[in-house]
C-alpha cells in the first residue's frame, strides 16, 4: 500500500538543528516508522545527543488521525525515548486542528514551541 505522507530529515551541524519535515495524512503506522528514522538520525549525532535542537516541520500536515497523537505522545512520554530528547523542540504547523493536535503533546512536553512560521520557530529554536 503507497504510503500518502512525504517526509525528510537533515541535519545541520553548524546549529544542532535536526530538521523532520512532514507532509499529508500521518498514520500511526507512518508515525512509526518515521520516529525510528528520526531516532536513528538523533544517535547519529553522537556527543551532541541532547545539545541538539529539532524542528518538526508539519506544515505540510492539515490533521492527524487521533491514534496517530496518542502514538507520538506516548513515544515522547517512553523513557528511552527521552534519553534522546532535544535541547528545544518547535513544531510548525499551518491548521487550528493540527495546532491543537500539537498542543496536546505539551501534556508530556510542556517546553514544546508551536509556530505558524518555519523561520519564527527556527529563531527560537536559535535562542539560547
Amino acid at each position: 500500500m503507497p504510503h500518502s505522507v512525504s517526509h525528510s530529515i537533515t541535519f545541520d551541524a553548524a546549529r544542532k538543528l535536526l530538521d523532520l519535515r512532514i507532509g499529508g495524512l500521518v498514520s500511526p503506522e507512518d508515525a512509526v516508522w518515521i520516529g525510528e528514522e528520526l531516532r536513528a538520525a538523533i544517535r547519529a549525532l553522537g556527543p551532541d545527543v541532547g545539545k541538539h535542537v529539532t524542528l518538526y516541520d508539519a506544515s505540510g500536515v492539515h490533521v492527524v488521525p487521533q491514534e496517530t497523537v496518542e502514538l507520538i505522545k506516548s513515544t515522547l512520554d517512553n523513557p528511552a525515548v527521552r534519553a534522546l530528547w532535544a535541547r528545544k523542540v518547535a513544531f510548525v504547523v499551518t491548521t487550528a486542528l493540527a495546532r491543537l493536535q500539537a498542543q496536546r503533546l505539551r501534556e508530556v512536553r510542556a517546553d514544546i514551541g508551536i509556530f505558524d512560521d518555519r523561520a519564527e520557530a527556527i529563531a527560537w529554536l536559535m535562542e539560547p
